[in-house]
């Protein structure tokens, strides 16, 4: 697989009342990213974006992905969820279909291939990242996060966080959390590469 690597991953939200103009009821809307990025093997760079404020945050979010993610190199994923996200902003975003569609000629999923080549008791027959990751690192293991440690919680801190009444002390507290999860998927990912090809 060349390089650089991409290594991808999106939290979202999908409330039943829309926040923002344009969007609709139960709608899956990106809100942050994480990118772990391997410019040559095992020198990593990591970016991301989170805006909390409580504007909409869709189309920074998207104009600093392009950017992130270049034209080059394969951009790395655990299942079609990140596909599914993508093909969301070309939605919201025609004008910027162009660059979101080579971005999705990209993608590469992990999944399948640890599915098909690996399996240890500890995983319990599931193939989530959340069970994969502690079987093969026991470090990495997502129950050992303070406060954020799934998607769900995700979606509910991202939407305490933008509310008006939220403490700054809260608000801080969120943010650090809402970082630490989303990056802790992308940095799993560079883990199970490193396992596979170690």
């Amino acid at each position: 697989m060349p390089y650089p690597r991409y290594y991808l991953d999106f939290e979202t939200i999908a409330p039943a009342v829309p926040f923002w103009a344009g969007t609709r009821p139960y709608s899956s809307l990106a809100i942050q990213w994480s990118c772990h990025i391997e410019e040559t093997p095992g020198q990593f760079l990591h970016k991301e974006f989170l805006d909390i404020s409580g504007d909409p945050p869709m189309r920074a979010l998207t104009l600093e992905l392009i950017e992130c993610l270049g034209e080059d190199g394969p951009v790395l994923m655990w299942t079609r969820y990140e596909e599914g996200v993508l093909n969301n902003l070309i939605e919201l975003y025609p004008d910027l279909k162009a660059p979101l569609s080579k971005i999705i000629d990209r993608l590469y999923d992990l999944h399948p291939v640890v599915k098909e080549n690996y399996y240890h008791p500890k995983m319990l027959g599931s193939w989530s990242i959340k069970a994969v990751m502690p079987a093969i690192n026991p470090d990495m293991d997502y129950a050992k996060l303070e406060g954020i440690k799934e998607g769900a919680g995700a979606s509910d801190g991202f939407i305490e966080a933008i509310q008006a009444d939220v403490s700054p002390e809260r608000k801080a507290e969120l943010d650090e959390q809402l970082r630490r999860y989303c990056r802790f998927d992308t940095e799993a990912m560079v883990e199970i590469v490193r396992f596979f090809t170690r």
